[in-house]
């Protein structure tokens, strides 16, 4: 399942004020966000991994993805068929200059 940047940012700040604890904060998750026994919340894993990316960059991983998304958003059309025609013509010299088989 893919959690929101908003979501993850919970499971940080539950995760450092219930003292490292991934099953306290799953229940914490279920009670904020009104969950039942059996819908699904963060697995061990998914906390451990959102909290080793807030320590080491100070943003959740969904924070990262949006600032790529922003980054793709600025590519322009033009920019993408002028990168492919000097694709294609680099691949057309390479192809052609080689010295043929004998």
């Amino acid at each position: 399942m893919v959690w929101l940047g908003e979501l993850l940012a919970f499971i940080v700040e539950e995760f450092i004020k219930n003292g490292g604890s991934p099953v306290t904060t799953q229940r914490a998750f279920r009670i904020r966000f009104a969950l039942g026994r059996r819908e699904a919340v963060p697995v061990k894993k998914t906390i451990y991994r959102s909290v080793s990316n807030f320590r080491q960059t100070g943003q959740t991983l969904e924070a990262l993805k949006e600032a790529i998304r922003q980054e793709v958003s600025a590519i322009t059309p033009e920019m993408v068929l002028k990168v492919m025609d000097n694709y294609r013509e680099g691949t057309l010299v390479y192809q052609y200059s080689r010295p043929p088989l004998e």
